[in-house]
């Protein structure tokens, strides 16, 4: 079978299951993901993140957003510009008047908010359907995230790049294509699953 059938059958299968989640179970353990997340050494030090504004049964990214904006960091959420194209970057300083229902009714930043480049990010939070603990993602077919990590393989050497979703989201493996790139850290509601090779002592 081919491996996009594979993870097409995939996406329903885990969209099914993170949509049988009840909201106060996704807030809940939301917030404790949010918390492990912010312990994370790369969030911490970094000053300019790209976060994605949460939809559906997604992880709620709602504390992360008020916490960067609460420390001084640099808020950028992500608009879709159209299906070839490479998603446009905004900074966020009002989430409450700067976003709104974008392409797929995704809440997103509004097209004046002031636009920066991928290269000013030191952090990027990556959302996705369904991962693996080799750092194996799949995420919604629209290849955004993986054109970003490709050209940011710095963020992924460095843990600053980190996918969050619930445990029932992981599984044995994801398959893989060519362009597809591995995230280094996954952090659940139980677990902060380190992906990269470990360093010999």
């Amino acid at each position: 079978m081919r491996t996009a059938t594979v993870k097409a059958a995939l996406r329903d299968l885990l969209r099914a299951r993170r949509d049988a989640l009840e909201p106060s179970e996704i807030a809940e353990r939301s917030q404790v993901i949010a918390r492990r997340v912010m312990a994370l050494a790369g969030y911490e030090r970094s000053r300019t993140r790209l976060l994605f504004a949460s939809f559906g049964s997604e992880v709620r990214t709602d504390a992360l957003i008020a916490d960067t904006l609460r420390s001084g960091a640099r808020l950028v959420l992500p608009r879709v510009i159209g299906p070839e194209e490479a998603l446009a970057l905004h900074e966020v300083r009002d989430p409450a008047q700067e976003i709104a229902p974008g392409s797929f009714s995704i809440p997103e930043p509004l097209e004046s908010c002031p636009e920066l480049s991928l290269y000013e990010i030191d952090f990027v939070l990556v959302p996705g359907l369904g991962f693996d603990r080799e750092g194996g993602r799949l995420g919604y077919g629209g290849g955004y995230f993986d054109y970003i990590l490709n050209l940011r393989s710095d963020l992924v050497e460095t843990g600053a790049a980190v996918a969050v979703a619930f445990e029932d989201q992981l599984i044995d493996e994801v398959p893989r294509e060519s362009w597809d790139v591995r995230v280094p850290i996954i952090v659940t509601e139980n677990e902060v699953i380190d992906t990269r090779p470990k360093r010999s002592e």
